[in-house]
């Protein structure tokens, strides 16, 4: 762990010894930004303490080591690419954004976050989404297993086509799509498909065109925990769950 710590680029030095709990760093650390150019504009704590897990995890269960090299350089690419994937908006866009959300989504429209988790070595996938609704009708989520996906884009967008799908299923006749995948979302609302997509936006479309009322948006990924935990689960356990 200390070889880890000691290869990110800190602005100040780090020494994880100085704390004799995971909790009591959390409280105690002010936000850990790297040095530039190489560095990500953000707070890079939970990255390095989710990647030396994971490298953990590997360890025991998979018996894959991974070198201190290999995890500082993980952590670092995966917070430089959240920061990238986080859109920033003025002040007066923010107010736009919010005006076009109370306005043009109808009242009675179900929110459905989806998510994908990818095994590049094995090509599988765990794809899962999450309606956030009192009825009844929607109370359950779903998550399916899929082999032979290429890579993670195509993932994502399996979780949203098998998403619309189940709610086609279930009788949802107006559905607010919200996904982490930015490069996704962007390629849904574009007129301009992307040819290695072409195949799952399409089937996206004629989906969404059985609603009464569909729209597909960008979340953060820290506000789509849930879906994201489902999709790793099914991905971990090879299991299909559709109500």
């Amino acid at each position: 762990m200390k070889n880890v710590w000691s290869l990110i680029p800190l602005k100040t030095t780090f020494d994880p010894d100085l704390f004799h709990s995971f909790v009591v760093a959390v409280e105690s650390l002010t936000p850990l930004t790297c040095l530039p150019p190489c560095g990500s504009p953000g707070d890079v704590f939970s990255w390095v303490c989710w990647c030396l897990w994971t490298t953990r995890n590997q360890l025991l269960f998979e018996a894959r080591p991974a070198s201190a090299q290999i995890t500082a350089t993980k952590a670092l690419t995966n917070a430089l690419e959240w920061s990238q994937a986080q859109v920033p908006l003025t002040d007066a866009s923010k107010d736009t954004q919010i005006a076009v959300t109370l306005h043009s989504i109808p009242a009675d429209t179900v929110t459905c976050r989806t998510d994908a988790a990818w095994k590049k070595e094995t090509s599988e996938a765990g794809l899962a989404w999450i309606f956030d609704s009192c009825s009844s009708l929607t109370a359950s989520d779903g998550c399916q297993y899929q082999s032979r996906v290429s890579y993670v884009l195509m993932a994502e967008g399996l979780a949203v086509r098998e998403a619309l799908s189940h709610a086609q299923h279930i009788g949802i006749t107006k559905i607010w799509i919200k996904s982490d995948s930015l490069s996704l979302v962007k390629a849904i609302n574009s007129i301009s498909k992307p040819r290695m997509l072409y195949g799952v936006l399409s089937d996206i479309k004629s989906l969404s065109s059985s609603f009464g009322f569909c729209c597909f948006s960008h979340i953060p990924r820290l506000e789509n925990g849930l879906a994201d935990g489902l999709a790793k689960a099914c991905l971990s356990n090879v299991v299909t769950t559709w109500a």
